[in-house]
C-alpha cells in the first residue's frame, strides 16, 4: 500500500473559508526538533482515503522535515516510532511537548 502526504497549504487555497492553516513562513518559526507536528496521508491505491497523524520532529532541513510517528495510524503502513520524511507544506497544526498549540 502506497501513500502520500496532503499539502495542508494548497488545501487552504482551495478551501480558504473553512480549512485554516498557518502560513509556510510560520511553519518555518515553529516546526523545530521536539515539537509535534500533524500531517495529512492520502492513501494511493484501489480505496483512496486519508487521515490525519502526530509526528514528533527530529529534524528540519530547509523545508525538508524528518520526524517519528508519534501515533499509531490506521490507514497506511506504519507504527508508533517509525521515520517519515515530509515538507513544512504538508504540517496541518504544531503542538510544543505541553500540548500548547503552535499553529
Amino acid at each position: 500500500m502506497s501513500h502520500s502526504f496532503i499539502c495542508a497549504q494548497g488545501m487552504a487555497q482551495q478551501h480558504p473559508d473553512t480549512f485554516e492553516v498557518s502560513s509556510i513562513d510560520h511553519m518555518r518559526e515553529v516546526v523545530q526538533p521536539g515539537v509535534y507536528a500533524k500531517v495529512g496521508i492520502q492513501r494511493i491505491d484501489d480505496v483512496p482515503s486519508g487521515e490525519r497523524i502526530w509526528t514528533r520532529v527530529v529534524e528540519v532541513d530547509g523545508n525538508k522535515v524528518t520526524a517519528t510517528l508519534a501515533n499509531e495510524p490506521f490507514m497506511i503502513e506504519g507504527e508508533f516510532g517509525d521515520t517519515v520524511e515530509y515538507e513544512l507544506r504538508h504540517v496541518y497544526n504544531v503542538m510544543n511537548t505541553e500540548q500548547e498549540y503552535l499553529a
